[in-house]
């Protein structure tokens, strides 16, 4: 099975926690660590723990070194998207964030490419949204495709935070024609939310790139 889902959106919403989740529900698969721009938590952080559980992080040409912030990206990654491997590209949606993508458009042209929203953050107020949706679109002349809906406040978050923003990226789901493709949610307050949401949700019980539960075990 091939699947190609380009995963983008505002500084700061949980893109990479995203993409890190969703890839441990499509194992084997790779995951692509594209986010070269002022990124902070990365998947490439967490390589060795992520490989055990069956997803490859590929991205830098200097073997995933964390600190690197710069756009030297590995050859590894147009092999495998040529190759039509199953593979997750974790990327940020500014303007130079979607710069990396133009390298590979005839390769993505048919995937998946969903942006996270994270109405916590003011990046995520909805005409910023907007904004962002066309942007993308302008510059990488791929077409969003869902949005993931990950409204948080990490530990203080609630249920009626993530119904109330639900409900507002609803709104903005029909204006836009985008529908909503997965909701994130912790499992502690998921069982609340259910059934006020109709599409697909990703439960997690731990954050995997503030990976205090993993010190000392795994890392």
């Amino acid at each position: 099975m091939s699947e190609k889902i380009i995963i983008t959106g505002a500084y700061g919403v949980g893109k990479s926690e995203f993409a890190s989740q969703l890839a441990l529900t499509m194992t084997p698969c790779y995951l692509a660590d594209l986010d070269v721009i002022n990124p902070y938590f990365r998947p490439r952080e967490q390589a060795d723990w992520l490989k055990s559980q069956g997803v490859e992080v590929v991205g830098s040409l200097l073997k995933n070194h964390i600190n690197q912030d710069f756009p030297a990206l590995s050859g590894a990654i147009s092999g495998l998207i040529s190759q039509n491997k199953r593979i997750i590209l974790d990327m940020a949606g500014s303007e130079n964030g979607l710069r990396p993508i133009a390298t590979f458009f005839e390769e993505l042209k048919d995937a998946q490419v969903w942006m996270v929203v994270n109405f916590s953050r003011p990046e995520s107020a909805a005409d910023k949204i907007k904004d962002m949706v066309a942007l993308f679109e302008e510059r990488s002349k791929l077409k969003i495709s869902g949005f993931v809906h990950n409204t948080h406040m990490l530990e203080y978050t609630d249920a009626e935070m993530v119904i109330d923003a639900q409900e507002k990226l609803k709104i903005l789901s029909d204006q836009l024609q985008i529908p909503i493709v997965y909701t994130m949610i912790n499992e502690s307050i998921a069982k609340q939310c259910e059934s006020k949401i109709e599409n697909p949700i990703l439960t997690f019980k731990h954050l995997i790139l503030r990976a205090d539960w993993m010190k000392g075990a795994s890392l």
